[in-house]
């Protein structure tokens, strides 16, 4: 079999499984294109392919990322609430990767202010993770944008451990779409670190929440002396932002 036919013969078993899970509005980007986001080639590891489900035009947003812990304070819930609110009211595009926690909350208050949300995931486009998000994935399917850089059919064949180095590799790619990426919550072998890493790396500003500071840990004053923003109100993201 040509490389040709291999390739359209795994492209019938991507749209299969797209049909199967009803995603509609689905697409993929290829690097080195006339449509391939400009943003995408500041990203370390820059992505070869693509998929995405939803309003392809909200990638040319501008956009923030929320991230944090997957298992945050009842304060860190209260505050992803509030920047995501100040955030939206001023346009911005919110992305995260639909991970329980911050990430969830980040996505449903966008949606609830009646802002618009990019979901970047670990996962194939027709999967869900957590599951508790199925319904939280589709919504932004069909309203918003979700974007995967992970293959559908090859996913499927990988054990656990492999499946689980696509979620690192997603924060970059979330990094480079976003103009800054904020961080609510994080402990120190937190994967949000990772998104840290690469936002300084990509020349994107870097937001840490001052409550960050007041636990003891390392990461937030290492990442202040690289270049991150300590964030006591709304205002100082605006300044470092120059609104």
């Amino acid at each position: 079999m040509h490389d040709t036919d291999k390739a359209e013969l795994l492209y019938k078993k991507v749209l299969e499984r797209v049909n199967e899970a009803k995603i509609e509005n689905f697409g993929a980007r290829f690097c080195d294109t006339y449509d391939y986001p400009a943003k995408l080639n500041d990203a370390k590891d820059k992505l070869q392919l693509f998929y995405y489900a939803g309003d392809a035009d909200l990638i040319n947003s501008r956009a923030i990322a929320i991230v944090g812990t997957r298992k945050p304070s009842t304060e860190g819930i209260l505050r992803t609430v509030k920047i995501v609110k100040e955030l939206v009211d001023k346009g911005f595009v919110i992305t995260s990767g639909l991970a329980a926690g911050v990430d969830t909350c980040a996505h449903k208050t966008a949606i609830e202010r009646g802002g618009k949300t990019i979901a970047v995931l670990g996962t194939p486009l027709d999967v869900a993770y957590p599951k508790e998000n199925t319904l939280l994935l589709h919504e932004i399917m069909s309203n918003h944008l979700a974007i995967s850089q992970v293959p559908f059919i090859k996913y499927a064949e990988q054990s656990f451990n492999t499946k689980r180095f696509y979620f690192p590799e997603r924060n970059k790619t979330m990094s480079a779409l976003s103009e800054a990426t904020v961080i609510v919550e994080a402990g120190e072998t937190s994967g949000t670190l990772i998104q840290a890493r690469a936002a300084l790396e990509q020349g994107r500003k870097l937001f840490i929440l001052a409550s960050c500071f007041d636990k003891g840990l390392t990461w937030p004053n290492k990442y202040l002396t690289k270049g991150a923003v300590k964030v006591h109100s709304i205002d100082d993201v605006w300044q470092a932002l120059g609104m």
